[in-house]
């Protein structure tokens, strides 16, 4: 009786249907923008680059503002892939913050990266000798030197136009501006202060502080 018994286990397990239990076996688009988020937020370690990387890459302005605590850098960048104005194609495109602190997203540590070049970049968003367009309409907003950065830009990165962009950025320079950067993007509080650009027409230097409670929108960048 025994042996019966473990033919016929035998034999089920011959007929089964084989099935894939392992997320990681769907490649839908959805899982991959899933995926993405956990990336970014420091979730996964299956971690894949953005496919296709842009040559032309896109901004675009969130469709809510934020105060300063945005969830850190990380939370910022989740907050670009999962907003509702985020380009659909291609699937897989990764977006992160146009924002700079101290730590975790560095452009420069000098002015314009002068000294060091692009080893002064810390996770930075722009790419070299690459030219930056709008999502909305694909107009031409600024092409960036061989270190990854512009010292002048042509069009505005929305539109239309917005205001009071939160982004750390110093006086000139592309430096991270002196504590202000709302506690590395943590903080919501009156008094707090960040740099910010007047509007999304000058987003390479900041006009001075605004405090942390302030609502802005979040400049996406892609990758």
């Amino acid at each position: 009786m025994r042996f019966l018994f473990s033919v016929f286990l035998f034999l089920c397990f011959q007929c089964a249907k084989p099935t894939l239990n392992n997320p990681r076996d769907f490649e839908s688009d959805s899982f991959r923008e899933n995926e993405t988020l956990l990336c970014l937020t420091g979730q996964s370690s299956f971690c894949q680059a953005a496919i296709p990387v842009c040559t032309t890459c896109r901004f675009f302005s969130t469709s809510i503002t934020y105060n300063g605590a945005r969830g850190g850098i990380a939370g910022a960048d989740a907050k670009c892939m999962s907003d509702s104005k985020k380009p659909t194609e291609p699937a897989r495109a990764v977006f992160k913050a146009f924002l700079v602190d101290d730590v975790n997203r560095i452009a420069c540590t000098t002015d314009n990266c002068l000294t060091g070049g692009a080893s002064e970049h810390v996770d930075w968003i722009l790419k070299p000798n690459t030219t930056y367009v709008r999502a909305v309409d694909g107009a031409t907003i600024a092409t960036t030197n061989n270190v990854g950065i512009f010292t002048s830009q042509t069009g505005d990165a929305e539109s239309p136009s917005v205001s009071t962009i939160f982004t750390g950025i110093d006086t000139f320079g592309w430096d991270t501006r002196l504590n202000n950067h709302c506690s590395r993007w943590t903080d919501a509080s009156d008094g707090a202060l960040v740099g910010v650009a007047s509007n999304s027409n000058s987003l390479f230097f900041s006009t001075g502080g605004t405090d942390c409670d302030t609502q802005s929108v979040i400049l996406c960048v892609e990758q």
